[in-house]
């Protein structure tokens, strides 16, 4: 694995404005959803543990199966 760089600021509640080698980007959360303005999701499955995913659209229905239990147990 290479190196990388990448800065993040807040520019709102849930909304980041992100900075790497690629370019400019956005990324909002949603619960336990982040998506960013590329099309990068990733999802947070505990303390320090997250799962990065490629395309919103394939992740569509299993994040849709895990956000409806996210909410049962809250």
């Amino acid at each position: 694995m290479g190196f990388y760089y990448r800065k993040r600021a807040r520019v709102g509640k849930n909304t980041w404005l992100n900075v790497s080698k690629r370019g400019l980007s956005v990324s909002q959360r949603v619960g336990p959803f982040t998506v960013n303005s590329r099309g990068r999701t990733s999802m947070r499955l505990g303390n320090g543990l997250s799962y990065r995913g490629g395309c919103v659209m394939m992740l569509a229905v299993p994040l849709a199966a895990v956000a409806a239990a996210y909410v049962a147990i809250r």
